[in-house]
Parts: C-alpha cells; sequence; structure tokens
C-alpha cells in the first residue's frame, strides 16, 4: 500500500486528507498517525472501509473506529489526547508520521504541517511601549492587520493563531500586555490605550494596510480586544471576542485582588464586576451590576464577531458574549455575529489541525475540564476558524 499525506509542506489549518492506495477493496485499512510538536509526541488513529478502486481518503471517506469516527481531513491530528497546559508558543512544523495496515499490506510516509508560511517573515518587537511578535506576510499588495491580545495567561496574544493567519495574508502584531518580559506580572490595572497603540503601530508598518487594524482576544483578552474597539473607533476596527465576555471584570495574577480593576482608560478603572469566586450565576444575578460593567460595543465603527463554545468549562462565555450581542442589538449597533457552539467548550475557536486538549491542569492539583465534547470542539473549530479568517480580511 501506498499513503499520500496531501499537498507537501501544507499549513496545519490546510483540510488535505490522508490518502491510500493498493489497498484491498472491500478491506478495512487501519492508519495510525503520530505527531511530534515542540518535542512532545500523541497518537490517534482511524479505520476505513476501502473503496472499489482500492483507495481511502480521509477527506471524503469516513472513520468507524479508532480515537475519531466520521469525514474529518483533521481527524488524524485533533483526535490525538494533548497533556494539559501544553505550550502552544512555537513555530517549529508539526510532524506527522503514519503507519497504515490491512490484513498483511502495510504503508508508511512522513510529512511536516507547517504552522507558517514561507513567505511569512516575523520578528520580535519592543518599540515605543508596543511588545510582541510581527508576522509580515509577503505580497503584492499591503496586508490587513490583525492586532491579537492574549487574556488570562499573559504573554503574546494567540500564540498559535498569529501565524496562521499571517500565513493567510494578514499581517499579524502578537501583541503582550503582561506577564511578559519588561511588562507588569500581573493584569491589573491595565491601559487599554496599550490596543489602540498597537493597531497605529502595525498599519504604519511597510507592507501594511494603512487602515485600523482587526483586535481578535480570546477569553479575557476579548474585552480588552471589545473595550478598545469601543473607546478607540477611529483607530481600531473590527473585533473578534472568542470565548470572551461583553462585561469587564477585575484583575487576575500572583497577589491580586480580583476585585479590583483589570482594565485603566484615561487613566480612570473601567467600570468592572468584582470577582470573589467562580460562582458566575451568583455574579451575574444582579442586573444593575452586570449593566454598569457591561462594555459599551455600540461605539466600536467596525463589526463584531462574538464565538463561544456553550458547554465552556472555564466560564459562561456563551452567556457572556450575549451580553454584548445583546447591548448592541438595543443600541441599534449592526453587522454583529453572535454565535454559542453547541457541544462546545473553551477552546471552541481554536484552529482546526492542531491536537485538541481538554483540561487543564492549575495550582494545588485541581484540573479544569474545558468543556464540549472532542467531536463537537473539532465542528466548532472547523467554522469559527472560517468565520475568523473572513473576519480580519484573509485570503484563504
Amino acid at each position: 500500500m501506498e499513503l499520500r499525506p496531501g499537498r507537501a509542506g501544507a499549513l496545519v489549518d490546510s483540510p488535505d486528507g490522508v490518502e491510500v492506495s493498493g489497498a484491498p477493496p472491500g478491506g478495512r485499512v487501519r492508519v495510525e498517525s503520530h505527531l511530534e510538536l515542540a518535542g512532545q509526541t500523541w497518537s490517534c488513529s482511524g479505520e476505513y472501509l476501502v473503496a472499489d478502486d482500492g483507495r481511502v481518503d480521509t477527506a471524503a471517506h469516513p472513520s468507524s473506529a479508532g480515537t475519531y469516527t466520521g469525514v474529518d481531513p483533521f481527524g488524524l491530528m485533533w483526535s490525538a489526547e494533548v497533556p494539559p497546559g501544553y505550550d502552544w508558543d512555537v513555530l517549529d512544523p508539526m510532524r506527522v508520521t503514519l503507519r497504515a495496515t490491512c490484513e498483511d499490506l502495510e504503508g508508511d510516509a512522513s510529512y511536516v504541517r507547517r504552522l507558517v508560511a514561507d513567505d511569512v517573515r516575523w520578528s520580535d518587537v519592543d518599540d515605543d511601549g508596543v511588545v510582541g511578535r510581527v508576522f509580515l506576510p509577503d505580497g503584492p499588495a499591503d496586508a490587513p492587520g490583525a492586532v491579537l491580545v492574549a487574556g488570562a495567561v499573559g504573554g503574546r496574544g494567540l500564540p498559535e493563531t498569529a501565524p496562521l493567519l499571517a500565513s493567510h495574508g494578514v499581517a499579524v502584531l502578537s501583541l503582550a500586555h503582561w506577564n511578559h518580559p519588561g511588562l507588569p506580572d500581573t493584569m491589573s490595572g491595565i491601559d487599554i490605550e496599550v490596543v489602540a497603540g498597537a493597531c497605529d503601530w502595525l498599519r504604519s508598518q511597510v507592507g501594511v494596510l494603512d487602515t485600523p487594524p482587526s483586535v481578535v482576544g480570546m477569553a479575557r483578552g476579548a474585552e480588552l480586544a471589545l473595550l478598545a474597539a469601543s473607546h478607540f473607533a477611529g483607530r481600531v476596527g473590527p473585533a473578534a471576542g472568542l470565548a470572551g465576555s461583553g462585561v469587564a471584570w477585575g484583575a487576575v495574577g500572583p497577589d491580586t485582588d480580583p476585585r479590583a480593576p483589570a482594565w485603566t482608560y484615561a487613566g480612570e478603572p473601567v467600570p468592572h464586576l468584582a470577582r470573589t469566586d467562580d460562582d458566575w450565576d451568583s455574579l451575574l444575578r444582579d442586573p444593575s451590576e452586570v449593566s454598569a460593567a457591561e462594555i459599551p460595543v455600540e461605539q466600536a465603527s467596525g463589526p463584531l464577531l462574538l464565538l463561544a463554545g456553550a458547554d465552556d468549562g472555564t466560564w459562561p462565555s456563551a452567556r457572556l458574549g450575549a451580553v454584548a450581542a445583546a447591548r448592541a442589538e438595543r443600541h441599534g449597533k449592526p453587522e454583529v455575529t453572535s454565535i454559542a457552539y453547541r457541544d462546545a467548550g473553551h477552546l471552541a475557536c481554536a484552529p482546526p489541525g492542531y491536537p485538541l486538549a481538554s483540561r487543564v491542569d492549575l495550582p494545588g492539583g485541581r484540573v479544569l475540564d474545558l468543556g464540549g465534547t472532542r467531536p463537537g470542539n473539532q465542528a466548532a473549530r472547523l467554522d469559527s476558524w472560517r468565520r475568523l479568517l473572513d473576519h480580519v480580511g484573509a485570503v484563504r
């Protein structure tokens, strides 16, 4: 048997399936996939009925057993069980090794799935208050810009997403605003002006379209993205909140008071809900307090994209995102897309193609279930990634 893993050097989010040829028609082929990224390895598998021409194509033929079932060209990647708390801030390609078996026949293949395209150049940035990493695609025309902001883990914003967006023709600044060398070690009293300054910096770069860039935030970073879009309408363009909130919350980090403000604007604390525990229902029970902490998304000049998993195990992001959507509707703001994905959790909006973590280890031995089912999360990732690419003006 022969295995062909799709186009050579395809990106990790490319829907290229694995093709098997030379198998006995009507037989059953088992394909095992071993993935390596940043020194860690994972495994997954699928089992397929061979077509009359002796072929199997995982982009068209369903798996009936193994670690996933159904038709999915990404099945031999996302269905691997990933260790909790894995660091995705890597740019090395994901290495894939395949083995197919059917009766007494075997076939092997190995290839890589790239996280960043060859025509994307990148560099670390520390320039007049703008800190992070910039990815600039080469092309015949200026690229639309996007600033990605981090949430409750800090560091550079969405490091697994930034190189892929750039590989689709978007100039991306993966912005750091806390928990990064030279920056505050807590998310407390962060000036939302940092995002507006980052947008100004990105659009001034050679090869970047001179229009307000998009801003994309995940979880607590979505608050920052929506706040920046709401207060700097002329400098911040379309905003996307992924598993985020239409309500501002308090500080995060070691030795911080969660009742203290996470964000400031013009030197003053941004109104927020004071969290003392994770009883989200009780925190959201008082309509007057929620109203006072709502982000004024109706002031944003660009369209808003609000995506979340309906079964988010980290916090009720679908409910929190609906707060922003409802406020926009009350104030007559058009161009708002709000979706809560069924059977999906906190990682409903991660790019497809990566192995999918299902939990995170917390201090004190606690384990946080990120929520959703593995198939539900994958279905959400496929749809949310398409929507995000369209939202930021990517070339697909």
